[in-house]
């Protein structure tokens, strides 16, 4: 790391480094943090080092970053490693969840969901439990905790299910365990996996691409344990997410359970948790997540009603940066999503671009990210 810096020459001595002027050791302290050309082509693109070198940005490690050959990857566990128990509150500080599906009254799906557990958006995953189930019950691991969007408890119940899209298919919860590759390295993994009720997995990186996908486990009280595995897998250095769609079409209750260690393949030191000091985060991941939302002629109030509303697949978004210049585009999904992830600290506005027959009373929304956070924002629309 380098955080600290410790000058390798003394006051009569002179450092040098590439494509700069040649500074003495006591005025070097002082250029700490100057730009400086690392390869001689006339850009200053680098910083100096504690050996008066002057190296790329992209080759300093962030002091945020505690890198390994290993990531435990498991839900439900502290920093420390320990499995976190079942209990209110009981928040697991690596998963996220990225949206909030429209939610329906899982006994009158005309009605919306009208569950106590529902809180406000914050991205907080909980580890919970089915009426105190053991660790080989329902869709527990040993060695796991099973996570849900909702603060569920113990005894957990939900009584609510996901609304459909387009297709007739219920929108699902997208939870997301980010980690970083500070340096070009290949990877093996084998993951175990349970959820209630359907639940699958992808790697992606933090321009959406997806790497690899695990199969789909459906729960019933015969299903097994599901695997998904893979050896040395290409990772460049970059923000990566496992990304779990969990579907919850049985109103009871939701849930899902994810174990296993992602390692190097040659042993490189070279992966980290995306963790946060005060000097920052190891890599930043902050995630603008969109819901689209298309209201029917009589029910324009900005509020997802099942009779009448849709979910909007197929619509353009744009982020546009402080300087107002346009940064990412996406489409939704067929579940009305697109997640803008891997961005920086700062503060951005959302662009809907409307399409023929429709309108908005808001087009334009502007968050401000930091930490890693989420923000969740849903644009709805209206029949001309």
């Amino acid at each position: 790391m380098l955080a600290m810096f410790v000058f390798s020459c003394d006051g009569n001595e002179v450092c040098g480094y590439t494509g700069d002027d040649d500074p003495d050791c006591p005025n070097l302290q002082a250029n700490i943090g100057d730009a400086c050309d690392s390869n001689g082509n006339g850009m200053l693109d680098g910083t100096i080092n504690e050996f008066c070198e002057c190296i790329g940005d992209s080759n300093l490690i962030p002091t945020a970053c505690d890198l390994s050959s290993e990531l435990n990857l498991t839900s439900g566990i502290d920093n420390t490693g320990m499995m976190i128990p079942a209990a209110f509150g009981a928040v697991d500080p690596f998963w996220k969840v990225l949206n909030r599906p429209p939610l329906i009254n899982g006994n009158n799906p005309a009605n919306p969901c009208n569950s106590p557990a529902v809180a406000p958006f914050n991205g907080d995953v909980f580890s919970m439990n089915l009426t105190g189930q053991p660790d080989t019950g329902w869709v527990n691991q040993p060695g796991a905790a099973t996570l849900a969007p909702f603060d569920l408890g113990p005894n957990g119940s939900f009584n609510c299910n996901n609304a459909q899209n387009s297709a007739g298919q219920a929108v699902p919860f997208v939870f997301e365990r980010a980690f970083c590759v500070l340096e070009d390295t290949a990877v093996d993994f084998s993951f175990t996996f349970e959820g209630d009720d359907e639940i699958f997995f992808e790697l992606l990186d933090s321009n959406n691409n997806v790497l690899s996908t695990s199969p789909v486990y459906d729960w019933s009280p015969n299903t097994g344990i599901q695997t998904w595995s893979a050896t040395a897998l290409a990772l460049p250095a970059d923000t990566y997410s496992i990304r779990g769609y969990l579907l919850n079409t049985g109103s009871v209750i939701l849930g899902f359970s994810f174990l296993g260690n992602m390692v190097t393949t040659n042993g490189d030191m070279a992966i980290s948790n995306n963790n946060s000091d005060n000097e920052g985060n190891c890599c930043e991941n902050n995630t603008i997540s969109i819901l689209n939302i298309l209201e029917g002629i009589n029910s324009c109030d900005r509020a997802f009603n099942d009779a009448s509303d849709a979910i909007g697949d197929n619509w353009t978004f744009e982020v546009l940066d402080s300087n107002n210049n346009v940064i990412r585009i996406g489409t939704t999904d067929i579940n009305g999503n697109y997640f803008f992830s891997g961005l920086a600290d700062g503060n951005y506005t959302i662009r809907i671009i409307n399409q023929t027959g429709w309108t908005q009373t808001v087009t334009t929304e502007t968050v401000s990210l930091a930490n890693n956070s989420i923000e969740l924002i849903t644009f709805y629309s209206c029949p001309n």
